[in-house]
C-alpha cells in the first residue's frame, strides 16, 4: 500500500541461466496456445463458517491446471486484467475478498486474520476439479502482505509465492519507526464499506486539506478519523498501537514460522516503493531465520509503489533506461513457469539479488542483499561555522573534528509552516529539497556537504547518519535527508530517515532521552537504493525536526503522540555534537 512519503518489457540484459531449478512434481508442460477464459464467482467456506466471495478465471477446456490465488481488500475485481492473462496463460486464477470487503462476509480488521484465511482458501482451491492440487499466490502491497502471513500457516498445497511491495504492519505501515501516517486514515477511507471507494481515495485535495486542517488548529491526531468523516472503529484501535507491540508482531511471521519456509519465493520492491522496508523486512527475516535453500530471489527496479506492479522509465523527474521497464506480468508468467513446470528460471533473476543501478542505467547482480564491498564515511564538524544554511554549511570529512563542537537550532511544534502548494508539490527528486524548504522543514535546519569525490562510486544499500544528540525537552522528532549534488549544481534526492527520540533504541522500545545528555541516534530507515554518483559530485546531508502535516505531530511534551495538542507543546533546543567523544558521522555502503 502506498504512503505519500518522497519515497516516497523484458529485461534487456542476456543474463546466464544456471542455477538450481525447484519444479514442484512436474509431469506436464503449460499450455502453448493461448485459451478462451470463462469467469465465475463463487463463496468459499472457511474453518469458522464464514464464506469469502471469490471471482475465478479459468482457461476454457484445460485439464486440471495449476491455480494462482491472491486476497484483496480492494475488492475481487479489481485482478480483472491479471486473471484474464494468466487464465490465457492456462492458470486458474482466483482472487478472494478479505473479510468484510466486497461480496465476502464478516468484519473488516486488516491484517488481522488473513493469514488464517488465506491457508483455508487455498486449501480449498486446491481441492476444485479445475485445479492440480499446486497454487501459488501472487499480488502487492496489501495482497503481498497476505502472502507471507498465508505462508506462516503451512499449506500443504501452497508451492510458491511472489509478494510485491508487500507492507509490514508495525513496520513500515501504518506507523513507520513508530510515526503514525496521515496517509492511514486516507487508506481506511479507501477500504471504509464493502463497495470500492476509489473515488474518495483518489481526491487528493480533500485529504490534503484534512490534514492541513489538523496541523493548523493543532488537533490531536486521533480527530484525524472525525475530521475526515471515517468511522474511527480501526483508526481507534491502531492508534491505541503506535510502536511495534504485539497488536502488529501477531500479524506477520515468528522467527520460527520463517524457518518452515522452504518454497520458491520471489520479492520485488523499488528502490521508491514507499513499502520497501516492509518488503526488505520480509526479506532480510527470512534469510536471517530460514533454511539456506537459495529458493529466495529478490528483484528491485527504480520503482515507485504503484510501479512495482507497472514500471514506467519516469520517477519524480528522473528518467532511466528503458531497460528499466519490465513486463511484469511476463516476469510472473516465467516464475510460474519456472516453479510448476520445470521451465527455465526467468533470465532477469542472474542471481539471487537483483536491482537496478541506476546512473549507468543497468542491472546488476549478486548473492546477497548488503553485499557492498566498502563504506566512504565521513564524520560531521562545523569549525567556526554555525552549518544552518547552504552557504554556511558544516563539513562532511574524514576524521572527528579533533575539538568538541556543538550544533544546535530550536522547533516550536507550534509552527505550521507547510500550505496547501507545498503539500500538493510535485515533489520531484531533483528539486532543492530540504536545505531550502522553508515552507516544508519548519526552518530550522542544520546542512552538511562532503568534498567533491575523487571519482564516481556507486552506492548501493541503505545509509546510515550515527548522530550524538541532545535535548532539553523529553522527546521530538527528527528527519535526515541526503542528496547529490553534481558539479553543475543538479540536485539529486538520494533518501530521507525519520526518527522519534523514544525509539532510537528500537521502534520495539520506548527510552526517553535523559535531558542535557547526548545520546546517540541512528537513523537507518533510508531506503535501499543503488546509483552511481559521479566523480566530482559532493553529498549534501540535511538534519531537520521532522515538523508535516503527512505525519502524526509530536509535540516534545512525552505524552501520548496521538493524543497531544499544542497545550502540551514544548519548544526544543537540539544540540548535535560533534568531536571525538561523539564522533556524529554519515556512512554510505558503495560497490567499487
Amino acid at each position: 500500500m502506498s504512503s505519500p512519503c518522497r519515497v516516497a518489457g523484458v529485461l534487456a540484459l542476456v543474463f546466464s541461466l544456471a542455477g538450481h531449478t525447484f519444479a514442484q512434481d512436474s509431469t506436464t508442460e503449460p499450455s502453448a496456445e493461448s485459451h478462451d477464459v470463462h469467469i465465475t464467482d463463487t463463496t468459499i467456506p472457511m474453518r469458522d463458517g464464514t464464506e469469502l466471495h471469490a471471482r475465478i478465471w479459468r482457461p476454457v477446456d484445460a485439464d486440471a491446471v495449476p491455480a494462482i490465488v491472491s486476497l484483496t481488500p480492494y475488492t475481487a475485481d479489481d485482478a480483472h486484467d491479471r486473471g484474464r492473462f494468466f487464465a490465457e496463460h492456462g492458470y486458474v486464477y482466483v482472487n478472494v475478498d478479505v473479510r468484510g470487503r466486497g461480496g465476502s462476509e464478516g468484519t473488516f480488521w486488516p491484517f488481522a486474520r488473513d493469514g488464517e484465511d488465506g491457508h483455508d482458501a487455498v486449501q480449498w482451491v486446491a481441492r476444485q476439479s479445475w485445479c492440480d492440487g499446486r497454487v501459488g499466490m501472487r499480488g502487492g502491497s496489501y495482497r503481498g502482505t497476505v502472502q507471507w502471513q498465508t505462508l506462516a500457516e503451512q499449506p500443504d498445497a501452497l508451492k510458491t509465492i511472489v509478494p510485491t511491495a508487500a507492507a509490514y504492519p508495525g513496520w513500515d505501515f501504518p506507523n513507520p519507526n513508530g510515526i503514525f501516517l496521515s496517509y492511514a486514515a486516507r487508506w481506511l477511507g479507501f477500504t471504509r464499506g464493502q463497495a470500492s471507494q476509489g473515488a474518495l481515495f483518489g481526491d487528493t485535495d480533500y485529504w490534503n486539506e484534512k490534514y492541513l486542517r489538523l496541523y493548523r488548529e493543532h488537533r490531536p491526531f486521533a480527530a484525524l478519523d472525525s475530521l475526515t468523516g471515517l468511522s474511527g472503529r480501526i483508526f481507534d484501535r491502531w492508534a491505541r498501537h503506535p510502536r511495534l507491540d504485539s497488536y502488529w508482531t501477531e500479524m506477520t511471521p515468528s522467527a520460527a514460522a520463517y524457518g518452515r519456509f522452504d518454497i520458491p519465493i520471489l520479492t520485488i520492491t523499488g528502490h521508491f516503493d514507499g513499502d520497501q522496508e516492509g518488503a526488505l523486512r520480509y526479506y532480510r527475516r527470512h534469510m536471517r531465520h530460514g533454511p539456506d535453500t537459495g529458493r529466495h530471489y529478490l528483484l528491485m527496479g527504480p520503482w515507485t509503489h504503484g510501479d512495482t506492479r507497472d514500471p514506467s522509465r519516469e520517477v519524480n523527474g528522473l528518467t532511466f533506461g528503458q531497460n528499466s521497464v519490465v513486463d511484469i506480468e511476463e516476469l510472473h508468467l516465467d516464475w510460474f513457469n519456472f516453479v510448476f513446470y520445470d521451465q527455465e528460471k526467468p533470465e532477469a533473476l542472474q542471481d539471487r539479488v537483483t536491482y537496478y543501478a541506476m546512473g549507468p542505467d543497468e542491472w546488476r547482480s549478486a548473492s546477497r542483499l548488503d553485499a557492498a564491498t566498502d563504506s566512504l564515511t565521513w564524520h560531521l564538524a562545523s569549525p567556526g561555522i554555525e552549518a544552518r544554511d547552504v552557504f554556511r554549511s558544516g563539513r562532511l570529512q574524514d576524521a572527528p573534528p579533533p575539538t568538541a563542537d556543538v550544533d544546535s537550532m530550536t522547533h516550536d511544534p507550534r509552527t505550521t509552516p507547510v500550505d496547501s502548494a507545498a503539500l500538493a508539490g510535485d515533489d520531484s527528486f531533483l528539486g532543492p529539497g530540504l536545505a531550502f524548504s522553508d515552507t516544508w522543514t519548519g526552518g530550522p535546519r542544520l546542512v552538511y556537504h562532503s568534498p567533491p569525490l575523487a571519482e564516481a562510486v556507486t552506492v548501493a544499500g541503505v545509509p546510515r547518519l550515527d548522530a550524538y544528540i541532545e535535548l532539553d525537552v523529553p522527546d521530538t522528532d527528527l528527519l535526515a535527508a541526503i542528496y547529490e549534488i553534481r558539479p553543475d549544481g543538479t540536485t539529486i534526492y538520494l533518501g530521507e530517515s525519520a526518527l522519534r527520540a523514544r525509539h532510537r533504541e528500537g521502534v520495539d522500545e520506548v527510552v526517553f532521552p535523559e535531558p542535557g545528555t547526548a545520546h546517540r541516534y541512528t537513523f537507518d530507515r533510508f531506503n535501499w537504493f543503488a546509483r552511481e554518483l559521479q566523480g566530482g559530485s559532493r553529498l549534501r546531508l540535511v538534519l531537520t525536526p521532522l515538523n508535516t502535516p503527512l505525519r502524526d505531530k509530536n509535540y516534545n511534551g512525552g505524552g501520548n503522540t496521538i493524543e497531544a495538542s499544542s497545550a502540551d507543546a514544548q519548544t526544543a533546543t537540539i544540540k548535535l555534537h560533534l568531536s571525538p567523544e561523539h564522533p556524529s558521522a554519515l556512512s554510505v555502503p558503495v560497490r567499487r
